[in-house]
Parts: structure tokens; C-alpha cells; sequence
């Protein structure tokens, strides 16, 4: 394997650490809501998609918001994405996929602290049962074709010495990487994914890229090499002139537009048919 290097940070170019009143309040919160959540004993399989074997796509879906949104991704994944493999939804509204096909949920307790939900990215990988497995973020709207996507993917980790493959993004700082997109081969990328959980927990930073840009290594996590995902207001603006195959619409766009605007650009320019509906505030963060 050829050796992928990421470049090394001072930590003063990050964000400030969160006092330590406020990582101890988070520390308790951790501990509470954790004591209400139960780990699976076993996850099913589900039905492979003969394109992707041994592949599966995982979300998070904590509060009716991000179950809303979670569907639509979903729905794009089975639609533009043309994926007929197993999807496991982290939720607390489990209710809410049970009609769908090959899709399994994960109950969790709900919690109002985002930064609670976040550490849930590093869990899911313990639990599924997949060698491969990609975590995609609610508001992410697939545009493409999820085989062909998975195949480049797996070429790429055969030139990189990682596991864990992400997003090059310049938050918080220049050679970040997008929390909200991952593939991973499962197993071998669980001892990082381990300590970007401990972080998490540590409540010290209030990002989840924050917190994996601090913990990322030479090697781990390594950038995809093609340009198959951007941000809705790169495409908005001209500034990501590809086709994508995943666009994040993101929590700052579903608030700085009016829903009608969103919506039809997601039906017509994104080929989206089954469409949010819920565009409320985002929960309290900390």
C-alpha cells in the first residue's frame, strides 16, 4: 500500500478546548444517557446488494427532524443511489422505518445534546455486521450511483495504509476532514474510530470534526481520492462544477432558506421524490 500522509496540525490553530465546568457537565450527561441505552446483541444481516457485497449503509436519526430528513436520504439511496442493500437507522423513533424494506433499526434514547448523537458515528461501526460499512449524515441527498461509488472505494483503501476513508473539508481548519460521510472497513478502522469516541465523550470540543481532526494520525483518516461529494451551497454557487454523488444540504442551509426554495431545488435539481417536510429549529447543542 502507498503511504498517505496528512498534514501535521498545531493544536493552537484549533478551536479552544470547552472549559472544564462545561466538559464536566457534558461527562454527566454522557454517563446518564448511556445508562439508558442498550448495545444490540445481534443485528441482522439483512439481503446484500449483488453490486456492493458485504457493504452496508449506516445513518442517525435522534428527534423528528433528522428521522425526516433520514427518510429522504434513505429514499435517494434506494432511488438515484440504485442500492438495494441493508441500511441500519440509529433512532430513537424506530416506529417510524418500520414499513421500509431491508432497512434495521438500532433504538437509542433520545437526547437533546447534538454532541450525545454524534458520538453515536464511532458506536454503529461495533455493532453491524458488514466488513464495509458507510456512515452517511441524514441531510446528505445521494445523486449518484452508490456501486460505482463503493468500488472506487475500495480501490482507494487499497492505496492508502487506512481504514477509514473521509472527506477533505477546510472546518475547522485547512486539511480537515467531513464527519458526515465515512467508509470504513469495519474492524480494522475500530481502534481509531475507539479513540475519536473518547474524545467525544471527553466533551472537550463541541465539533465532531473538531474532535477527529485532533486525534487524526499521519496515515488514518485518509482523503477519498475523487470529488464525489459537496456542500448544497457549492452547487448553489458554481464553486463545485462535478457530479456529485452525495450533497449535504446542511443544518445552516435548511435555516437560512425558506423550506419552498429548498424543496424545489432538491425535486428538480437533485432528482428528489420523497421530500422533507419538517425545517424547525436544530436542537439545543450543549
Amino acid at each position: 500500500m502507498n503511504m498517505h500522509t496528512n498534514e501535521p496540525i498545531d493544536i493552537a490553530d484549533l478551536p479552544p478546548e470547552r472549559s472544564w465546568l462545561k466538559r464536566l457537565r457534558h461527562y454527566r450527561r454522557d454517563f446518564q444517557w448511556r445508562r439508558r441505552m442498550v448495545a444490540p446483541r445481534e443485528v441482522s444481516p439483512g439481503r446484500a446488494d449483488p453490486e456492493c457485497p458485504d457493504f452496508a449503509v449506516a445513518a442517525i436519526a435522534v428527534s423528528e427532524k433528522y428521522v425526516d430528513w433520514c427518510l429522504t436520504m434513505i429514499e435517494s439511496t434506494r432511488g438515484r443511489g440504485g442500492y438495494s442493500g441493508p441500511i441500519y437507522v440509529v433512532t430513537d423513533l424506530p416506529h417510524r422505518f418500520a414499513s421500509l424494506d431491508n432497512v434495521f433499526v438500532i433504538k437509542v434514547p433520545y437526547s437533546r445534546v447534538r454532541l450525545l448523537s454524534k458520538s453515536l458515528k464511532p458506536m454503529l461501526f461495533e455493532w453491524l455486521p458488514q466488513r464495509y460499512i458507510a456512515y452517511i449524515d441524514a441531510d446528505v441527498v445521494v445523486t449518484g450511483r452508490l456501486s460505482t461509488w463503493y468500488r472506487k472505494s475500495l480501490d482507494r483503501l487499497a492505496e492508502v495504509d487506512s481504514p477509514l476513508l473521509v472527506y477533505e473539508v477546510d472546518v475547522p481548519i485547512p486539511d480537515s476532514f467531513h464527519g458526515g460521510l465515512l467508509f470504513a472497513e469495519r474492524k480494522a478502522a475500530l481502534p481509531f474510530l475507539g479513540q475519536w469516541l473518547a474524545m467525544l465523550r471527553s466533551g472537550r470540543y463541541l465539533s465532531d470534526q473538531v474532535a477527529l481532526r485532533r486525534i487524526a494520525t499521519s496515515s488514518t483518516p485518509a482523503y477519498q481520492r475523487d470529488k464525489d461529494f459537496c456542500y448544497l451551497y457549492q452547487k448553489l454557487d458554481g464553486s463545485f462544477a462535478g457530479e456529485p454523488v452525495f450533497v449535504h444540504i446542511t443544518n445552516r442551509m435548511i435555516q437560512d432558506h425558506p423550506p419552498e426554495h429548498l424543496t424545489a431545488y432538491m425535486s428538480h435539481e437533485l432528482g428528489v421524490s420523497r421530500l422533507p417536510s419538517y425545517f424547525g429549529t436544530p436542537e439545543r447543542k450543549a
